[in-house]
């Protein structure tokens, strides 16, 4: 039978949680978890790498302790100490515990005296009398700590008796323990049960933590601190009234580690001033210090086996032996990774687990070792573009040779996609040309900055047009440099006003470069300005001055734009305009996919309803954007296909296009708005209304902060759908109340690109707001026209319009509106709107008491669901979810079995050698594959599977 006190919480005297703080703490909720494992078992063993809040952690769980009376320990050795016996015990003996009791001061003393060999006959020390003193001394604070409690307990006597709670013993840095405290100790934690003494060690350690186990043993509770998420990072960037745009890139840099992430923004209070109206924090000394420290934390032969890794891209242990670093690469390796700077990736490759670190590893050595690494580097590499990079690195002299095989070889890169690649070498290049040739050298930098905007890297293209104006160059390659910054920039255009009046100025009278300029400032018009009138004006000019400057790809471009504005204004000619631009017969690759007629073509089929039209132009489009390597237009791609199958009914492809355009938006920095969105639209439909939610609201955020009205309209739109059909009323009208009033400033007259009245309709009948639906139904009949209502927006209307018969006792009409929707969109293949009209059918029935017609009609959806694994809105009707859309593959099902274990993502990612970020991708997938959200639900699946599942 367990005690009473087994099961005792560790009091907490009011005290700050951890993660309160920032980023103080490990983070949010991580001392409550420790408490908790630290009264399941009583001995807990915390374990992080450098900066991951160990230290914080601890004075947490003392600080709430001590706060209700019971004695704390605390241990803290130095690295000094390790090689001074005892040294650890001669701490602990300087200690004051709030207990003043005799036989507490006794055993203190017998223990100093037996450790430093001042006890009867041991003259340099006796570990024996050690070990039975320290045992002394922690049962002597028990009894204390029982007193002590039972005193400050005496109102519950009554109630049965005080609580006993242990002393609380903490080690901290048990990494440098001296060897002969390290011994004492654990004899003592194994001679003493958990309620009479618990204890905390924390060991600088990601996995392995060879200490902290011998001390409390091999059963004992282990708590990894695991680092920062992307979501944890933009909400603390938001309490520090910070934009939540730069999430991504402070998670990118310093992967989450709370050190890292606190030396990346503390004592910010806006956006840092910048000559380029930077759209990103720069990254400050404080933040390569600390790199610098962890690094510090590894041995010198480790340090310059990762200088060698951080130089090379996708390196691995065989490609770093071939570079010249010594046979005990891995064991290198291993401390590095143990230490929480590298991983392995899923291909075997050594990943650096932030920016920071990589970029520290790097730049932190001389320049000759530098050198002679990236020689050693350029015969080592399989790539021969590579090999050309690590050439051009390893000399900072000006040879023409060189500077020709660098541009050689960015060719070779710009060809087969790698447009970040092609502008570094084209900018190193261009750096290694003799003064002498300075057309060479302008040649050079201005295909960089061709690349650099392709890539989608803001900071590059930055690096690119410092290097033109520093060159002196002319008016073309001037405005090109310029340009290729506002591009890169992608949807935060507002921030850009200076460079575009820059470009505008420099361009003088060319027409053409003129033209350019007006086409970026008819899309800065429509995104950040909210006035697609003026921007259609804008982009009519770019039109006549692209004409007269005989560009014709900018006039496909000006006029693809053109007919975009006036699509969004209701403006008739919008289709004539389009059919213009087409006329051209200009490659979409010329243009810039995102910009070509060809992909204006397939959005308009989109919000036609040609969704089968739409995905054949975006599959054709799909291999140009990889070819080319553009990244926001392979984004764009990826997303428009995502919405196609999403709304096709095809919903697992759906959620792997969102999942490519993610990772696409992440990987190149791109403004996660459009993404976000899209994201949004694909979980609702497929993955899960959390997820969509959270997605949407992420997005609107950053939206705002970026000023583009655009995608700030499409994520409230995505998360007012989804607090709609999930019930939550209230907030569902805010966030489509404020679309709304966007559009409505924004003058968009196209009610089929963003069908928000359908779903504020549905909203306002649901919260009994019938005046101002019927008021918005017939607004929105007028708005939307023949053509219009021939769409699923008008069949999402006359479901709208269902809800409000319906409640206003028109069930008839009601019933004729939901059978005219329902056959529409089966005609045009929108199976989730289908579902929808048939679970509103189904309600309309169970209100007019015709249970039978009710059943059948939610039958019809849950199997419509079921089929097209629209597993939200299975889940959503309290059917079983859809079935899985495929087998675990072999790594699946070894990881699936490791997490329903109960491991976390980090130590999974441990066992099996993979990245933190591989095992969630792979996790993502298995989830879809076995239709479950949890952990939890993970383990049922498991059970329930046949051996062929």
């Amino acid at each position: 039978m367990t005690s009473d006190r087994d099961s005792a919480p560790l009091p907490m005297a009011g005290a700050r949680t951890a993660g309160a703080g920032f980023p103080e703490s490990p983070g949010p909720g991580s001392a409550d978890r420790a408490e908790q494992l630290l009264l399941a078992g009583g001995r807990l063993v915390v374990h992080g790498p450098w900066g991951s809040g160990k230290s914080v952690l601890l004075s947490a769980l003392a600080h709430r302790a001590a706060g209700a009376g019971v004695p704390v320990l605390r241990v803290t050795p130095a690295p000094g100490d390790r090689n001074l016996a005892y040294a650890a015990l001669a701490m602990l003996y300087a200690l004051r515990p709030h207990a003043r009791a005799e036989g507490v001061v006794e055993a203190k003393r017998r223990l100093l005296a037996a450790a430093i060999g001042h006890g009867p006959g041991n003259a340099d020390g006796d570990p024996l009398a050690v070990r039975v003193a320290l045992t002394d001394l922690f049962t002597s604070l028990a009894r204390e700590g029982t007193r002590g409690g039972a005193r400050e307990g005496a109102r519950e006597a009554t109630r049965g008796g005080a609580r006993e709670d242990p002393p609380l013993l903490l080690i901290d840095d048990a990494q440098w323990l001296d060897a002969a405290s390290a011994d004492v100790l654990g004899h003592a934690l194994r001679a003493l049960a958990p309620e009479r003494l618990r204890a905390v060690v924390a060991e600088r350690a990601a996995h392995e933590t060879p200490l902290a186990g011998r001390l409390c043993g091999d059963h004992a509770m282990r708590l990894p601190l695991e680092p920062l998420t992307l979501d944890e990072v933009a909400d603390l960037l938001n309490a520090q009234d910070l934009p939540a745009s730069w999430a991504a890139r402070v998670h990118r840099h310093s992967g989450g580690n709370p050190a890292l992430v606190r030396a990346m923004v503390i004592g910010r209070t806006s956006r840092a001033a910048d000559p380029w109206g930077r759209l990103a924090p720069p990254v400050p000394d404080a933040v390569r210090a600390a790199a610098t420290a962890w690094l510090a934390t590894l041995g010198p032969h480790t340090r310059t086996t990762l200088l060698t890794a951080a130089l090379a891209r996708r390196p691995t242990p065989a490609l770093l032996r071939r570079a010249g670093c010594a046979d005990a690469t891995e064991q290198h390796l291993a401390e590095a990774r143990n230490a929480g700077i590298v991983r392995t990736g899923a291909t075997g490759t050594v990943e650096f687990t932030a920016r920071a670190l990589r970029d520290a590893a790097a730049h932190r050595t001389t320049r000759s070792a530098s050198a002679a690494a990236h020689l050693a580097l350029a015969t080592a590499v399989d790539d021969p573009v590579r090999a050309v990079r690590h050439r051009l690195l390893a000399s900072d002299d000006f040879d023409q040779a060189l500077a020709e095989l660098g541009e050689g070889a960015a060719r070779r890169a710009g060809s087969r996609g790698e447009r970040t690649l092609a502008a570094e070498l084209l900018l190193l290049a261009a750096d290694r040309t003799p003064a002498a040739l300075r057309a060479d050298r302008l040649r050079r930098l201005a295909a960089a900055a061709s690349h650099a905007a392709a890539s989608g890297s803001f900071d590059l293209a930055v690096r690119v047009a410092d290097a033109v104006r520093a060159a002196g160059a002319g008016r073309v390659e001037q405005v090109a440099a310029l340009l290729a910054v506002i591009d890169a920039g992608g949807q935060a255009m507002g921030e850009l006003d200076d460079i575009i009046a820059r470009a505008r100025e420099r361009a003088g009278d060319d027409p053409a470069l003129l033209a350019a300029v007006q086409l970026r400032v008819a899309v800065r018009t429509n995104l950040c300005a909210g006035l697609p009138g003026s921007a259609r004006a804008a982009a009519d000019r770019a039109v006549r001055m692209a004409r007269n400057g005989g560009d014709l790809a900018l006039e496909a471009a000006a006029l693809s734009m053109r007919a975009r504005m006036e699509r969004i204004t209701g403006h008739p000619g919008s289709t004539r305009t389009l059919a213009r631009a087409l006329a051209l017969a200009v490659p979409a690759e010329r243009v810039g996919i995102r910009n070509s007629p060809q992909y204006l073509a397939a959005r308009h089929a989109v919000f036609d309803d040609r969704l089968g039209f739409a995905r054949e132009a975006l599959l054709r489009l799909l291999p140009l954007a990889e070819r080319t390597g553009d990244a926001e237009d392979l984004q764009e791609v990826l997303r428009s296909l995502a919405e196609v199958d999403a709304r096709s009914g095809a919903c697992a492809q759906a959620l792997e296009w969102s999942e490519r355009a993610l990772s696409q938006c992440a990987g190149a920095g791109l403004s996660p708005g459009p993404a976000s969105y899209t994201a949004a639209l694909v979980q609702s439909a497929g993955g899960s209304f959390a997820e969509a939610a959270a997605h949407a609201a992420r997005g609107a955020r950053i939206s705002r902060e970026e000023r583009d009205l655009v995608f700030t309209s499409r994520n409230l739109f995505a998360l007012g759908t989804v607090r709609l059909v999930t019930g939550h009323l209230t907030e569902a009208v805010e966030a489509l109340r404020e679309v709304a009033t966007l559009e409505a400033d924004q003058q968009v007259r196209d009610a089929t690109a963003l069908r928000w009245q359908p779903e504020l309709i549905e909203t306002l009948v649901g919260l009994g707001r019938l005046d101002e639906a019927h008021a918005l139904l017939a607004g929105a009949r007028r708005a939307m026209g023949s053509r219009a209502l021939d769409t699923g927006a008008g069949a999402a209307l006359a479901r709208a319009e269902a809800s409000y018969r319906d409640r206003t006792g028109e069930p008839d009409v009601a019933r004729t509106l939901l059978e005219a929707s329902l056959a529409q969109f089966r005609s045009l293949g929108l199976p989730l709107e289908e579902g929808r009209a048939l679970v509103q059918l189904a309600r309309l029935e169970r209100g007019r008491r015709r249970q039978a017609a009710s059943r059948e009609a939610a039958h019809r959806a849950l199997g419509l669901f079921v089929r097209v694994n629209a597993h939200p809105w299975a889940a959503l009707l309290g059917g079983p979810m859809a079935p899985p859309s495929g087998p675990l593959t072999e790594a699946e099902a070894g990881l699936a079995a490791i997490v329903a274990e109960g491991a976390t993502n980090q130590e999974a990612a441990h066992r099996l050698h993979l990245s933190v970020k591989t095992v969630e991708a792979m996790l993502s997938r298995i989830y879809r594959k076995l239709a479950v959200r949890s952990r939890t639900e993970l383990g049922s699946a498991l059970r329930r599977l046949t051996p062929s599942g």
